[in-house]
C-alpha cells in the first residue's frame, strides 16, 4: 500500500524541523546498501555505505535521496572508484544542507594466482567537501615463519633449513590521498610480498612443500613485515602527494600462542621520508 502524495502537503516534515539540542553530526547515512560493481571484468555484488554531515539546525536527513544517489550511479554498473567520486559528489547535490559527504563500497576482489583465483578484502571510499580525498583499505592474508623460534631450533640442531612455527597473517594496507585510489592489486602485492610466504587456494604437495620452504627461509617477525609493507609501498608509491596518510599493518594469529601479535605504522609521505632520511 502507497499513501497519497498529497498527504505530504498535510504532513509535516519532521526532518527538516530544528532539533532539541543544536549540535552538528559529522555522518548521518544509509549503510550497508547493495550495490552492484564492474572490478577488472568481474561483475560483483558490493556493500555500500553513503553518509552526509547534518547541521546543527536540523533535525534529519532526507534517507531516501542518499540511497537514490548511489542507486542511480550504479545501474548500469561501473567500477568502484568512479562510482565512489561521483556518488560523494552527487550527495551534496541532493543534499545541499550538508557540507560534507562520503560513499564507502566493501567487497572481495579476484586475484589471478597461478592456476587458481584467490580473494582480498578490498574497501573503496571518497570523502567530498572543498575537495575530494580517495581512500582504500586492502586485508589479504600471507604466512609468516618465526624467526626466533627458528635460530632457537638452527642453534640446537645445526640444519641447513631451521624448523619453526608458522601462522597465517593478516596484512593491511590502507591509504588517503588527494589523487587517484591506488590499485588495489597493486596494495595486494605489496603485502603479500612483505610476507615470509604468500598463501594459495589450489596446491599440490609439491606446490605446498615449496610454499613451506619458502616461508622458513624468509622468517620474519610482524614488525619486519609491517616495515617492508612500508618500503615496497614508498617503491611503488612514492609519487603520491607528500601529504598522503597510509596505515601498515600485520595481525599474526600465533600456531603457538592463545593470543593475535599486531603491530601497526600510521604515517604521511613527508613524514616517513624525513625519518628514513635521518638514519
Amino acid at each position: 500500500m502507497r499513501l497519497p502524495e498529497e498527504l505530504l502537503e498535510r504532513a509535516r516534515d519532521i526532518h527538516s524541523e530544528a532539533p532539541s539540542h543544536r549540535i552538528k553530526l559529522d555522518r548521518v547515512g544509509s549503510f550497508g546498501l547493495k550495490v552492484p560493481v564492474e572490478f577488472k571484468g568481474f561483475l560483483l555484488l558490493a556493500e555500500a555505505d553513503v553518509w552526509v554531515s547534518l547541521p546543527e539546525g536540523r533535525r534529519g536527513v532526507d534517507l531516501s535521496r542518499q540511497v537514490e544517489a548511489i542507486y542511480e550511479l550504479s545501474n548500469p554498473p561501473k567500477d568502484p572508484f568512479s562510482l565512489c567520486r561521483e556518488a560523494a559528489i552527487s550527495l551534496l547535490e541532493k543534499l545541499d544542507y550538508a557540507d560534507s559527504s562520503g560513499v564507502s563500497i566493501r567487497f572481495d576482489a579476484p586475484l589471478q594466482d597461478g592456476e587458481s583465483l584467490k580473494y582480498y578484502r578490498v574497501e573503496i571510499s571518497s570523502i567530498a567537501s572543498d575537495e575530494i580525498i580517495n581512500k582504500i583499505r586492502v586485508e589479504i592474508l600471507g604466512m609468516t615463519a618465526c624467526p626466533c623460534t627458528a635460530e632457537l631450533i638452527r642453534a640446537y640442531k645445526s640444519s641447513e633449513i631451521a624448523a619453526t612455527h608458522t601462522q597465517r597473517s593478516l596484512g593491511i594496507l590502507e591509504v588517503s590521498t588527494k589523487a587517484e585510489h591506488p590499485d588495489p592489486d597493486k596494495l595486494a602485492s605489496i603485502i603479500e610480498r612483505a610476507m615470509s610466504s604468500p598463501l594459495r587456494t589450489y596446491t599440490k604437495r609439491p606446490d605446498e612443500g615449496g610454499l613451506v620452504i619458502r616461508s622458513l627461509s624468509n622468517a620474519k617477525l610482524a614488525e619486519d613485515v609491517v616495515r617492508e609493507m612500508i618500503h615496497l609501498f614508498l617503491e611503488e608509491f612514492g609519487h603520491l602527494p607528500e601529504d598522503t596518510r597510509i596505515l601498515a599493518a600485520v595481525r599474526s594469529m600465533e600456531s603457538v600462542h592463545m593470543h593475535d601479535i599486531y603491530a601497526e605504522r600510521s604515517f604521511r609521505l613527508d613524514e616517513i621520508r624525513k625519518e628514513i632520511s635521518s638514519h
